[in-house]
């Protein structure tokens, strides 16, 4: 076994990620090469992209599985979605419409606007867990309201769990998230890190960079433990400890 991906958007021609079959192959080689044996793509569950119809994402997913055989990359792909932290989520949090991650679902891959406000954001999380399920929130580093003092910190109380982007480590998304993603990691507040890759193209610059920053800054251990125990727990719907 290897790194799981619970973050990627490797299905091609379904939201902004990859957006042809040699793209999801090439994406597929490159986390191959960097230590994955898993991915659960998440494309956006949104109205403004394809991606929003499950049962076209399902069908691409097991495409995308065939092909990959075919080609004779180990990479093993997992169902998953990407979900707003908005009310349409929170209506379909309890049911099927989650759109959960692996084959329990009983984890949920759910992002916070990167811009503005979300004051009730620890709210919308109690819901989703008294709706039965357990919130993964993307790339915290990258949310506004993840900047303010205690934010990180009073969502993880309230029962989430928070996601690293890798890239942030390495700069890719501006120097503030970088600082935040820093700052968490160090304070033990990330569950899972994962590459949010959308296509091959510049990753090959980026992603071994990130992956060497995590594994100075967090360890062999702390590596292992948000690259492949947590996310691992994930896929199995298993609680953290």
């Amino acid at each position: 076994m290897g790194f799981v991906d619970l973050h990627c958007h490797l299905l091609w021609d379904v939201d902004d990620g990859c957006e042809t079959p040699s793209e999801t192959i090439a994406a597929a080689r490159l986390l191959r090469a960097h230590g994955f044996s898993d991915a659960a793509p998440s494309p956006h569950a949104i109205p403004e992209l394809p991606s929003h119809d499950a049962a076209l994402c399902e069908r691409r997913r097991r495409d995308a599985t065939a092909l990959l055989e075919a080609e004779g990359i180990a990479l093993a792909l997992h169902a998953n979605a990407e979900n707003r932290l908005d009310d349409a989520f929170l209506a379909r949090a309890g049911g099927e419409g989650r759109r959960g991650i692996g084959a329990t679902g009983a984890w949920a891959l759910v992002e916070a606007p990167f811009e503005g406000e979300l004051p009730d954001v620890v709210e919308r999380v109690r819901r989703i867990r008294e709706a039965g399920a357990r919130p993964l929130v993307a790339h915290p580093e990258r949310c506004a309201e993840f900047g303010r003092s205690g934010r990180a910190e009073e969502v993880v109380r309230a029962g989430a769990a928070l996601q690293l982007n890798v890239g942030a480590l390495a700069g890719l998304y501006g120097k503030e998230a970088r600082r935040r993603a820093e700052r968490f990691l160090d304070a033990g507040l990330y569950a899972v890190a994962a590459t949010d890759l959308h296509a091959p193209e510049g990753a090959e610059r980026w992603l071994g960079v990130a992956l060497d920053a995590l594994a100075r800054r967090a360890g062999a251990d702390g590596l292992a433990l948000l690259l492949d125990t947590n996310p691992r727990r994930i896929l199995a719907g298993e609680a953290l400890p």
